[in-house]
């Protein structure tokens, strides 16, 4: 397997809090993609029978058939037998379920399940603005925050794939609802900022950044201050981990530039001068295709390590950046 790659093609299944994103991968390169809504879901059954027929159709449009599946999900899933055991909030019907061994009975695919964040943060490091970079962060900004940590070339996550949790981290001694970084940086973290700046209608961050955009002042002052919340989380990992570069990514980061350039504006407040001088922030390239790029090639790598292991057969090492194994299922 060939670093930053991985052979064959895999189906890659990105959960979100409102989405559910499929695609099907080969090299870095989206061949087919879909989109299931997860609202109108009643039950995992429901879950599992949608993603199933999506991978279906993806491999019919792209005339290509998936040797492996990834589940890019929140929390995190117990490796043995991907079993969600943290981190459902957003997608209860996955609470203490394995999508991963459901969707292995339906299809026959060997599959695996990796937490989003990290999943993001892969696509990142071996497809996009990560590829070359030793030690950056990644902050995804949607329905929830999450992300990763690369430092030497590898995704740092803790025993048997844990993931770090960024939008856990605590920025403000506050009320609940206003203590984390997710609080503050999340879509509903940008409407509750509208609000407290004296916006009166409920407004998405899309729209917020339109009104910023015609010179509304409640809205520009409401980036500022969501803005101000991403710079002292970024300058934290940066001075903890003398960062080359702070990649944002997720559905919030395609304001692009609007955005990015607040940051850059406040960052200094919050980042021992020497560090910044080295550090770029800047927006991550692989944009909504970077979890199911991570889960892709995290499923292809895991099934070809659990076919080696199987056989006998001696293998590399894994190549930088794939960290532990995860929870694969075969």
């Amino acid at each position: 397997m060939t670093e930053g790659e991985g052979q064959g093609v895999a189906a890659g299944v990105d959960i979100g809090g409102t989405t559910i994103k499929l695609g099907l991968a080969a090299a870095g390169q989206v061949l087919a993609r879909g989109r299931i809504p997860y609202a109108p879901l009643g039950s995992f059954d429901d879950v599992a029978e949608r993603i199933v027929q999506g991978v279906r159709a993806m491999e019919a449009e792209a005339g290509r058939r998936a040797d492996a599946l990834g589940i890019a999900a929140p929390g995190h899933a117990r490796p043995q037998d991907g079993l969600m055991v943290d981190g459902t909030a957003n997608v209860p019907l996955l609470r203490d379920r394995s999508l991963a061994a459901e969707l292995r009975t339906r299809t026959g695919l060997f599959t695996a399940t990796v937490n989003d964040g990290s999943a993001a943060t892969l696509g990142e490091l071996h497809f996009g603005a990560g590829r070359g970079v030793a030690r950056f962060a990644l902050l995804t900004l949607g329905t929830g925050v999450g992300g990763g940590i690369v430092v030497d070339g590898r995704l740092v996550t803790g025993d048997d794939g844990v993931p770090p949790e960024l939008g856990a981290m605590v920025l403000d001694d506050g009320p609940a609802g206003r203590r984390t970084l997710e609080d503050f940086a999340s879509a509903g973290g940008f409407a509750a900022a509208y609000r407290r700046a004296g916006g009166d209608t409920a407004l998405s961050p899309i729209d917020i950044f339109a009104q910023a955009a015609a010179g509304q002042g409640v809205a520009i002052a409401t980036i500022d201050a969501v803005a101000r919340r991403i710079a002292q989380a970024l300058g934290t990992l940066v001075n903890a981990l003398n960062l080359e570069a702070c990649l944002v990514g997720g559905g919030i980061a395609e304001a692009g530039e609007p955005l990015l350039q607040r940051i850059r504006a406040q960052l200094p407040q919050f980042t021992w001068p020497f560090l910044l001088a080295r550090v770029r922030v800047t927006r991550a390239e692989t944009g909504e295709d970077a979890g199911i790029l991570g889960a892709a090639r995290t499923a292809l790598h895991q099934r070809e390590a659990s076919s080696a292991a199987a056989s006998g057969r001696p293998t590399a090492d894994s190549p930088p950046g794939n960290g532990p194994s995860g929870a694969g299922v075969q």
